[in-house]
């Protein structure tokens, strides 16, 4: 399981839980973490190809456009019809073949590299290093050869060439590419930040890590598979309109009469209303 928490007391790695195994020291809720480490050959990699693809063929387009808006402002339409029918696009196609092929060199000279991920609660993290790092290898990758001595010096062979972050809150779309067991992150959505390379035993937990920082965020673009529902607004209960006061003399007659004071029983004489004597002189 690649799924691990970091034990500061331990100073290691742990199984992922409240409290550390092996010293009983209580985990932050954030220490779990998946983390490994893959092998990459930089001239075999798609993304590398992808990342110079990205830059060149905008460039060669550029260029293009450039010329034929020259041509046309110096010489009009006819000019630029004559340049087209020249060997300039042939040229064009010349100079970017051959860039590719330098590239294709340059990226061969590399050699091997390893590249360290980390998906946790802040987001994701890649540390590229390079191991038996020449001058050569150095060179290709524009490092200043200086860079070789320093990883010399150390216990092991292996030189940091960079690192990327990515938080959560900055991804703006993710793509699952399940054959080659990579997930793709873009912040914005139309720029590839961090081509995230898993392994099988990786890969689910990530996508749960993804899923849950992403998967209620709406603006985010995600895959069917990583969608969550929002949760429903809660709805205030309906209350029950107030009885209203009615007024007497707002009842209809045949209302009224119930309310009228009783009849008094048969055989039973009313009292009568007695007046009062006056004074006598």
């Amino acid at each position: 399981m690649a799924l691990t928490a970091y034990c500061k007391k331990c100073g290691r790695e742990v199984e992922p839980g409240e409290i550390c195994p092996r010293c009983g020291t209580r985990l932050g809720k954030n220490a779990a973490h998946a983390a490994w480490c893959v092998e990459r050959t930089p001239v075999k990699d798609w993304m590398y190809w992808n990342s110079v693809m990205r830059v060149l063929l905008p460039a060669a387009l550029v260029i293009l456009v450039l010329v034929l808006v020259l041509e046309a402002v110096s010489g009009g339409i006819a000019a630029v019809e004559r340049m087209m029918t020249s060997g300039f696009p042939l040229t064009l196609l010349i100079l970017l073949a051959a860039a590719l092929l330098a590239v294709f060199a340059v990226l061969l000279l590399q050699g091997k590299e390893l590249s360290d991920f980390v998906v946790d609660s802040r987001g994701i993290h890649e540390t590229r290093y390079l191991p038996d790092p020449t001058p050569l290898k150095l060179l290709m990758r524009m490092k200043s050869p200086a860079a070789a001595k320093q990883a010399e010096g150390g216990d092991t062979r292996v030189l940091m060439l960079s690192r990327r972050d990515l938080a959560w809150k900055d991804v703006a779309r993710v793509q699952l590419w399940p054959e080659k067991c990579m997930i793709l992150f873009y912040a914005p959505a139309w720029w590839l930040r961090i081509p995230t390379i898993c392994t099988p035993f990786s890969w689910d937990d990530t996508i749960g890590f993804a899923q849950e920082k992403l998967g209620k965020k709406k603006k985010v673009k995600l895959p069917p598979s990583m969608a969550q529902d929002a949760p429903a607004a809660r709805r205030s209960a309906v209350r029950e309109p107030a009885v209203e006061q009615i007024r007497m003399d707002e009842m209809e007659p045949a209302w009224a009469d119930s309310f009228a004071e009783p009849a008094p029983p048969e055989g039973e004489i009313p009292p009568a209303d007695f007046a009062e004597e006056e004074p006598k002189a």
